[in-house]
């Protein structure tokens, strides 16, 4: 993406409540890092803020995982400010999902599906990560920063040569699947109308409508994982999502155990339970 698509995004979203202000870095350590200077700045207008950056030098995921982030990829990060509240906060995360796996199915006909919490998947392998960070003042949630990684232009080879990650399941990008780049220009501005569509209706609370979507597009239950739960790991089968965002699972003994904050590996036992 350069200069004159960043400035015909900015055209284009012009008043609108995702992306009337847009920043593009060619290359910053994070622009979850960038999002939150600007935050901490209190740089207006806030809420809707958007940055891209061509490369990530020190892209992160989720408990502070290192994300490759090489030019190609679609690397951004939105402020969010209004609307928020305890209840709605956590359906960020599935929205974000939503909007991304909406833009790709209609630019490039491949259908994603969705891993909780936080993974979106072409074909079973990861292709984009959303990272939430929330910040409160007291009990009130103040800002939320979501960052948005997508695989995008670039083979996957290039994160397998990286020596610094490890790699714990497969990983895909938009040229792998399709053999030639999409437009990062069309695809940012697809995910910001679809994030404004999903955002108002977590607005009007509709949070039941968005988990049904999620839930419809996702990665089968009633299997076998590992959680990593905090410091605990552990097997278990799971047995859906719900509208809280909440991961519920059968444990061994056949209690249920509800996993709010964690990690679902697939790797050891992937049969769903028939």
């Amino acid at each position: 993406m350069n200069s004159d698509s960043i400035k015909q995004l900015r055209r284009e979203r012009k008043g609108h409540e995702f992306g009337d202000k847009i920043y593009l870095i060619n290359k910053t350590g994070s622009t979850q890092n960038h999002a939150r200077s600007l935050v901490i700045k209190s740089i207006k207008p806030l809420h809707g803020t958007i940055i891209i950056a061509r490369e990530q030098l020190c892209g992160r995921g989720r408990l502070g995982r290192k994300w490759l982030s090489p030019a190609g990829g679609l690397w951004m990060s939105i402020i969010m400010k209004r609307g928020l509240t305890t209840k709605r906060t956590p359906i960020i995360q599935f929205l974000a999902a939503l909007s991304v796996g909406d833009s790709i199915l209609e630019m490039t006909g491949l259908q994603c599906t969705y891993k909780w919490p936080n993974d979106i998947l072409v074909k079973g392998k990861k292709i984009c990560g959303i990272l939430l960070e929330v910040d409160f003042q007291g009990n009130k949630v103040k800002t939320v920063i979501t960052g948005i990684g997508l695989n995008a232009n670039f083979p996957a080879s290039n994160i397998f040569q990286s020596k610094n990650l490890t790699l714990r399941s497969e990983v895909t990008t938009l040229r792998d699947e399709l053999n030639y780049d999409v437009s990062l220009f069309g695809l940012a501005k697809l995910i910001l109308e679809k994030l404004e569509h999903y955002y108002g209706l977590l607005k009007k609370d509709k949070i039941k409508v968005i988990m049904d979507l999620w839930k419809h597009r996702s990665e089968p239950f009633d299997r076998f994982v590992t959680i990593k739960d905090g410091k605990d790991t552990f097997q278990a089968r799971t047995l859906g999502v719900n509208n809280k965002g909440i991961l519920k699972v059968e444990l061994s003994n056949g209690s249920v155990k509800e996993v709010i904050f964690g990690d679902v590996d697939y790797d050891v036992m992937t049969k769903v339970r028939t």
